[in-house]
C-alpha cells in the first residue's frame, strides 16, 4: 500500500514537474556521475548564487521524487501525508498563477538502479552538465550487469546536449576521453591535469581547531568560450 501511495505520489509531482518547466523553462545545469555530485552542487550553486535567480538541489535529493521537489521548490515531506498534500498544492500553485521562477536550476541526478536517471531525461533536458567522475568500479554496481552499465547511466545526460549545449569534465579521469570525443557540445575539462583548460594547483586544505574546514588552490584558466 505504501508503495502503492508513493508510486502516485510520484507521478503527480513528476506531472506537475513537468508542466512547470514548459512554462518557465529555466536553464538547467545537470550534475552527474558516481562520486562527488553533491559537493559540486553545491560549489556551483556558490559561484552562480549571487549573479542569477538560481536554485538546487537540496542535500543529495538526485532521484525520481528528490528531483521534482527541486523544480517545484518543495522539501521532502517524508511520512506526513498532509505536507505531501501541500507540496501538490504548491506545485499546481505555481502552474496556474505567475510567479518570480529561477532562471537557473542545477539539478543533482544519481543512479541507484538501472533506469533511474534515464527516467527523469524524459521530461528533463539539461543546457549545461557537469559530470565529476567515473571509476571502473562506480557506486551501487551491484544493481547493474556489469560495471560499464552504470558508467553508460551516468553519462547520458551528456548525450542530450545540444550544440549550444556545454560539457564540463574531469580530466583526471579516463573515462571521461569517450564523452569528449562523442558530443556535439562545448567541451571545458577541469583539473589537475596540465592538458585541462581550468587547471588546479597548489591546494591546501583550511583547518580550524584541528578541523577541515575548505580547500584553497590556484587556478588557472587556460581557454575561454
Amino acid at each position: 500500500m505504501k508503495s502503492l501511495i508513493r508510486t502516485f505520489i510520484i507521478f503527480l509531482l513528476t506531472l506537475e514537474a513537468q508542466l512547470v518547466l514548459r512554462k518557465y523553462r529555466p536553464k538547467i545545469i545537470m550534475v552527474t556521475g558516481s562520486v562527488g555530485k553533491t559537493s559540486t552542487k553545491d560549489a556551483l550553486y556558490t559561484a552562480l548564487q549571487n549573479r542569477f535567480h538560481i536554485r538546487k538541489s537540496e542535500k543529495s535529493y538526485n532521484s525520481d521524487i528528490g528531483v521534482p521537489l527541486t523544480i517545484l521548490g518543495c522539501p521532502n515531506a517524508w511520512n506526513s501525508p498532509r505536507e505531501w498534500f501541500n507540496n501538490l498544492v504548491e506545485g499546481l500553485a505555481l502552474i496556474i498563477l505567475p510567479h518570480r521562477y529561477p532562471e537557473w536550476l542545477i539539478l543533482e541526478v544519481g543512479a541507484d538502479k538501472p533506469g533511474d536517471i534515464r527516467s527523469i531525461l524524459r521530461y528533463v533536458r539539461p543546457d549545461v552538465v557537469v559530470v565529476t567522475r567515473l571509476p571502473d568500479v562506480p557506486v551501487h554496481v551491484e544493481f547493474y550487469k556489469t560495471p560499464r552499465q552504470v558508467i553508460e547511466e551516468e553519462s547520458l545526460p551528456a548525450h542530450l546536449l545540444t550544440e549550444d549545449g556545454l560539457l564540463v569534465l574531469n580530466a583526471d579521469d579516463q573515462n571521461m576521453i569517450e564523452l569528449k570525443e562523442g558530443t556535439r557540445a562545448k567541451v571545458l575539462t577541469v583539473g589537475m591535469h596540465h592538458a585541462a583548460d581550468i587547471v588546479f594547483s597548489n591546494e591546501l586544505f583550511v583547518e580550524r581547531n584541528g578541523k577541515v574546514e575548505g580547500l584553497a588552490f590556484h587556478i588557472t584558466h587556460c581557454l575561454l568560450y
